[in-house]
């Protein structure tokens, strides 16, 4: 969705199932996005692809594993986002003593009315210190 809407973006699209990684390839092309780059891999294995200024996140882990995962792969100042669910302040409770550690600044939970499910969303923000 984010290479649709902000096409002056490159989006990289991270995903370790070669079936999956195939579906995005062959969606990507049918729609014209040449914005948009699959690694075929996990996110603990992408090396040389550099940071970015925002990364996402859903179903992927729990916030502790994913602050380990994901701020390496973020710019200072940058965001990780992650989609979370009910438990998210739990959650950000558990990671806070990584925070120092990779550098984490500012860390909010955002809950997101969800338009299918009866339960909001919670959008878990991590802001990288510069």
């Amino acid at each position: 969705m984010i290479a649709i809407a902000r096409p002056d973006l490159d989006v990289h699209l991270v995903e370790p199932m070669v079936r999956r990684c195939e579906w995005l390839a062959d969606v990507a092309g049918e729609i014209g996005l040449d914005n948009v780059t699959i690694h075929n891999t996990r996110a603990e294995e992408l090396h040389n692809v550099g940071q970015s200024d925002i990364v996402t996140s859903r179903a992927v882990a729990n916030l502790k594993q994913l602050t380990r995962l994901t701020m390496p792969l973020v710019l200072p100042g940058g965001k990780m986002l992650a989609l979370k669910g009910q438990r998210a302040a739990e959650e950000v409770k558990a990671a806070r003593p990584l925070f120092k550690k990779f550098n984490v600044g500012r860390v909010q939970v955002h809950e997101v009315p969800s338009l299918m499910e009866e339960e909001s969303t919670r959008v878990v923000e991590m802001q990288k210190k510069r």
